[in-house]
């Protein structure tokens, strides 16, 4: 529904009593104007943001072939104590936050100070995720994070993950892991504790599609109450070869499991990806609005954008730059969060006002560099997470 306004002589506008009330826009509040082919869009200035990532750190234990690791062109790092306290006082300006995800590129748990910073993030009244390989998730460790308030583990498990395992000479390999995923579903079952969850992420290929079945039986078997399934982001151009998400044939892993927990059966769940390119496109990172804070207090909008590396779509390469829109070490969160170039980034996200290069057929070097043709740079025009095809926690 439209609101009619009026417009002065001196080209002030004047908006409805009823919509200044509604929307708590009060004298001095700053907005942005955007002209666009119809008209003028007004954009408001809101902490709003209800969700955050941290990578902090991007290093990691393992050397997994499908990794972003293997080709980006970044520095690796893992967070300052500096660094960390400046994103800590900067997400206390957010009233919406909800949920700290700790997790990114990199594994988290080689952070030395990754129980203090748990601690920390919990301390800001907020629900906290930590993603994981599980090889360092022992029950000294499973404890700690459990006392310092994690929620939600999320532990990647699939067939190159197992591959990397299988790397480490004097580990227990892929029993190591599940090991410790068992460990920490008997802490959290056996205890007083407010119970977490716990899950899986697998990530489906031609190869360990078969193996995908058995997820059901092994997510019951350790106690997960759900399995993230996400398609490969193929970095070279053999495992360009390994996608599924083009086929025909939707993924079936029946209607789900059930897991006792703590005298209760509750009832465990697949998250199934995309497998068809479509119309409908949808950035989770801007209609759920997150934060996703890199290593080094560089702020991006997404994952996709976290980092530059190269990636292969529908057997196209294209290179995509690191995108971010200001450093904690700089300026504080709520300045970059509702800068000029970041709300009207989210604005334009959230229409996908970006062409379809998937559908264009014409291999330009606009989409090869993650730019587009309507003078997007960076562009989101074929971007696989918008999809669903891509999934993240």
């Amino acid at each position: 529904m439209m609101t009619k306004i009026s417009l002065g002589k001196d080209g002030q506008i004047r908006l409805p009593e009823s919509y200044l009330n509604q929307h708590i826009i009060e004298s001095g509040n700053e907005l942005f104007l955007e002209e666009s082919e119809h008209g003028l869009v007004l954009h408001f200035k809101r902490l709003d943001a209800c969700r955050a990532y941290l990578e902090v750190t991007t290093r990691c234990n393992l050397n997994c072939a499908m990794c972003i690791r293997q080709t980006w062109r970044d520095p690796q790092g893992s967070m300052s104590a500096e660094t960390f306290q400046a994103i800590i006082n900067g997400l206390r300006s957010f009233p919406n936050l909800k949920r700290v995800v700790i997790g990114g590129f990199g594994e988290p748990l080689i952070h030395p100070k990754i129980i203090e910073m748990t601690a920390q993030v919990h301390s800001l009244g907020v629900g906290v995720t930590l993603t994981t390989n599980g090889l360092l998730l022992d029950r000294p460790m499973a404890e700690a994070l459990l006392k310092a308030g994690v929620d939600t583990f999320i532990v990647s498990l699939d067939s190159m993950h197992i591959q990397a395992y299988q790397q480490i000479v004097g580990m227990s390999r892929l029993n190591k892991v599940l090991e410790n995923i068992q460990g920490v579903h008997n802490l959290i079952h056996g205890t007083g504790w407010r119970l977490p969850t716990l899950g899986l992420e697998y990530v489906v290929t031609k190869s360990n599609l078969g193996e995908l079945y058995k997820l059901p039986d092994l997510a019951r078997e350790v106690g997960a109450s759900f399995v993230i399934m996400t398609n490969l982001l193929p970095h070279t151009p053999e495992l360009a070869k390994e996608i599924l998400y083009d086929r025909d044939e939707p993924l079936h892993l029946g209607g789900g499991w059930g897991i006792q927990r703590g005298g209760w059966i509750t009832w465990g769940h697949p998250k199934l990806p995309r497998m068809k390119w479509g119309a409908v496109r949808r950035c989770r990172f801007i209609s759920e609005p997150s934060l996703v804070i890199g290593w080094d207090g560089c702020v991006s909008p997404c994952y996709a954008l976290l980092h530059s590396y190269p990636y292969y779509i529908y057997g196209r390469r294209k290179e995509v730059n690191r995108y971010t829109l200001g450093s904690v070490k700089e300026q504080s969160l709520a300045k970059i969060w509702t800068s000029e170039e970041y709300v009207l980034f989210r604005a334009k996200v959230r229409d996908f006002r970006f062409p379809s290069c998937v559908d264009c057929g014409i291999d330009c070097t606009y989409a090869q560099e993650n730019s587009d043709c309507w003078g997007d740079d960076p562009s989101c025009a074929d971007c696989l997470w918008a999809q669903g095809v891509i999934q993240c926690p």
